[in-house]
């Protein structure tokens, strides 16, 4: 079995160690704490809002920085590392993290709630497993000879093994990502293959099977197009897509051994994708075929932002930031400290918000572009 901290948590794990120790059992009882401190702590992940931005990151802190750079601190009821972010409004959003955790906020992210957590996910891949489990066997009964569904069939009865033992564990399964196609509709993935999704804003959630990732790969990013188009990315540089808007998907494409870490929807139609060592792929027809871009550091690339003007901020490994006016041809300028980056939000025509190991850093757009390299 692999390890929960693995390199596909986007490399949380040597970025945060502290914050992987075994969680203890009221973490997710406790609320995230409240702290002066919470701004220079390990923030993972951005999103710009129409009056500013949003940001999560370790012990459960959740704050939205205004365009006057004032921070303010959400109300968050847990104490443990969040992964991602995503509104879909200027009120409507939904964060998730370790043991499973998905919170939502309906008051553009001052106060949030908990919708679920890994004991409920646990409880739906359960269901699930136990569920192939029944229809394979009936369908071996009737083609005994069929070696294409023994094999499903092994796979099926490791994935019920796999959901006991996650169940025994406890509230293990750490997410890594989330995507609100509207106020209702989102997805949400994890390590080990989990891939969730709600129809009724977050009360209840289903697990979803249909993605070919038998080997239970851990899925790091997932994002949605405006054609209804859903793409997902993870370990092993594998990327898998659905042109239905997830009823159905399509056969992975593999971009490569490295694992990919970030999607990112251009202005123009078209997606990067982003990962470890440097990894830099573009898609002009969403996501159906992918294209390697030149990177000019192999340093890993973790978030980004396209901004107002068009031109897109990628961060990454050693306090890489790599800029670019087309989106297909990159610069790099580095942060003087060298700590991670993890994300990026656009404060204002001159100003970037950079989010990192290290926490919020604001940073002057003018000194980015006239030191690239």
């Amino acid at each position: 079995m692999k390890s929960l901290i693995s390199p596909p948590a986007l490399g949380l794990a040597f970025l945060f160690s502290a914050s992987l120790a075994v969680a203890a059992p009221d973490r997710l009882q406790r609320p995230s704490p409240m702290s002066d401190a919470a701004s220079r702590s390990a923030l993972t992940s951005i999103q710009t809002l129409p009056d500013g931005q949003v940001m999560v990151g370790d012990s459960g802190h959740i704050l939205l920085l205004g365009a006057d750079g004032r921070v303010e601190q959400a109300q968050v009821p847990v104490d443990l590392l969040l992964t991602a972010v995503h509104f879909v409004d200027g009120q409507n959003g939904w964060a998730v993290g370790h043991d499973g955790v998905i919170l939502h906020s309906a008051d553009g992210g001052k106060t949030f709630f908990q919708a679920e957590d890994g004991n409920e996910i646990n409880a739906l891949l359960n269901e699930s497993a136990e569920g192939e489990v029944k229809r394979l066997l009936e369908d071996k009964a009737a083609h005994p000879d069929d070696s294409a569904l023994s094999l499903a069939l092994e796979n099926a009865q490791f994935a019920v093994d796999d959901a006991k033992a996650a169940t025994a564990g406890g509230a293990s399964r750490p997410l890594l990502d989330v995507w609100f196609r509207d106020a209702n509709q989102g997805w949400a993935v994890g390590s080990y293959g989990v891939l969730l999704s709600t129809v009724d804003a977050g009360r209840r959630w289903q697990y979803q099977s249909g993605v070919d990732n038998p080997d239970r790969l851990h899925l790091n990013a997932i994002l949605g197009l405006a054609d209804g188009t859903l793409l997902i990315a993870g370990e092993g540089g594998r990327v898998y897509r659905s042109a239905d808007n997830g009823a159905h998907w399509q056969t992975p494409i593999t971009l490569g051994p490295a694992s990919i870490y970030k999607l990112l929807a251009l202005k123009n139609g078209n997606v990067l994708a982003t990962g470890f060592g440097g990894a830099l792929f573009t898609s002009y027809d969403t996501g159906a075929t992918w294209h390697a871009l030149v990177n000019p550091v192999k340093a890993a690339l973790y978030g980004g932002q396209q901004l107002v003007d068009g031109s897109v901020l990628l961060a990454g490994q050693g306090g890489v930031v790599l800029y670019s006016d087309d989106g297909e041809h990159f610069k790099v300028w580095r942060l003087s400290s060298r700590l991670p980056l993890l994300g990026v939000g656009q404060m204002s025509a001159s100003q970037v918000a950079l989010i990192g190991s290290a926490g919020l850093k604001v940073q002057s757009l003018a000194e980015i572009k006239e030191h690239l390299q």
